[in-house]
């Protein structure tokens, strides 16, 4: 059953498979033998990672079993483990070419909290979410990420006490700092707050193929993350409570 009521079923069969034979073909172009350099094949992998990503959304949105998202999990970490390869071979005078893939940005940090929201939900396993917070690297650079990688077992990472991007993420870092009583009072706000946040795209309304679903997925993070009643919230439009409450249904 659709997750996300703005489009039909036949809006997102067509927006996987789209994003599926856009996956596979970049995966056959970084597969085959030819020419592309390695900071090429770099730009590939980035791209992977993130159409991924894309994918996991999409997929919830159309009201896939989550339980099948779990192997896409698996190849995401396998393409960002591309990334970081081919990046690793760049000669040290274009080592720069790696900077603006790896360095913590605004769209770059609501990628990771979806791909860790995704991951922990899923219960993907201490092993998994230490590989990912690796890769991620940027330790020490945002208060809010810091938090999150440590309470999910990263326990030697040195943490900053705020966020680079306060306008998009300082009400959910006060959240992550608060006291546990104020924090489902602290999520609500947050999740009303959030479209706006985001940017009010209105993507819904466009004549375009952009529109994946409306889904606070950091919501989904730190409320399964840190034990937060979601009983006042949990049918907030923006809220994706099947993923919260993946390991509820099915045990």
């Amino acid at each position: 059953m659709l997750r996300d009521t703005l489009k039909d079923k036949a809006y997102y069969d067509d927006y996987v498979t789209y994003s599926t034979e856009r996956i596979n073909r970049l995966i056959k172009k970084l597969k085959s033998v030819g020419k592309l350099t390695d900071e090429v094949k770099m730009n590939n992998a980035f791209r992977l990672v993130n159409d991924s990503i894309n994918l996991l959304h999409q997929k919830y949105s159309r009201g896939d079993d989550l339980a099948e998202l779990k192997p896409h999990l698996l190849d995401l970490l396998e393409y960002r483990n591309w990334q970081k390869h081919y990046a690793d071979l760049l000669p040290k005078n274009e080592q720069v070419a790696r900077i603006g893939k790896e360095e913590l940005g605004e769209h770059k940090l609501e990628k990771l909290l979806q791909w860790l929201a995704f991951a922990y939900c899923l219960d993907m396993g201490q092993d998994y979410y230490q590989q990912v917070l690796e890769l991620i690297a940027n330790q020490g650079q945002d208060g809010l990420l810091d938090n999150l990688a440590i309470a999910m077992g990263d326990t030697t990472r040195e943490v900053a006490t705020t966020t680079v991007f306060k306008k998009r993420f300082d009400k959910l870092y006060n959240m992550v700092v608060a006291e546990p009583a104020q924090r489902p009072a602290l999520v609500k706000i947050y999740l009303d707050a959030w479209y706006k946040l985001y940017g009010s795209p209105d993507l819904h309304l466009m004549d375009t193929d952009t529109y994946n679903g409306y889904w606070c997925w950091e919501a989904a993070l730190v409320v399964k993350l840190y034990n937060i009643d979601d009983s006042s919230f949990i049918d907030h439009e923006y809220y994706p409570k099947d993923l919260v409450h993946w390991q509820d249904n099915n045990k």
